[in-house]
């Protein structure tokens, strides 16, 4: 998905299949294990509404993803890039996010990746981005997608609903130039 915004960053790429099958499931197993902690929030006022979160800079499947992707990513934006920082993050009903920016410097992105095997449209918990005022895209989790993007759009993560019983996962590659 590419989108010209105006006075705004792009929205650079939906990447429809990330990762080769196998790296898929190894990646999705890394977030299936121990480690999850309850508390994080995308922002540090008060209305902000606690997730679960993953630590995942030392998980060697996760790390791989990142190096299959490297360079459609650094083609994408016309740079090269390091992760400053991986993890998880983990919502269930009723935990939305808030609409959020990830960093506000120039040249820093975001790779988001949806590493669940399963996931149904009725169970919801989409990625919506917005220009602060209204929405400009929304990309539906499905397995196996990622999403590029400026970090400094404000976006946010839905909650999946109630018919959802698990949890719905996002992997986050924080980007910098190398």
């Amino acid at each position: 998905m590419e989108r010209a915004l105006s006075k705004q960053p792009l929205i650079l790429h939906s990447i429809a299949k990330l990762a080769p099958e196998g790296l898929q499931r190894e990646v999705w197993d890394a977030t299936q294990g121990k480690g999850w902690y309850f508390g994080n929030q995308s922002l540090t006022e008060q209305a902000a509404i606690p997730f679960w979160k993953m630590d995942l800079d030392a998980s060697a499947p996760v790390s791989r993803l990142w190096q299959h992707a490297k360079a459609q990513c650094e083609e994408k934006t016309g740079r090269k890039l390091r992760v400053a920082r991986q993890y998880a993050n983990g919502h269930t009903f009723g935990q939305g996010g808030r609409p959020h920016v990830d960093d506000t410097r120039e040249g820093t992105y975001t790779l988001l990746y949806y590493p669940m095997p399963e996931w149904r449209v009725e169970w919801e918990g989409e990625t919506v981005f917005t220009n602060g005022r209204d929405t400009i895209g929304v990309i539906a989790p499905q397995p196996n997608r990622a999403v590029l993007f400026d970090s400094r759009i404000p976006h946010y993560g839905r909650a999946p609903s109630r018919a959802c019983t698990g949890l719905r996962v996002t992997v986050a590659y924080k980007l910098e130039p190398a």
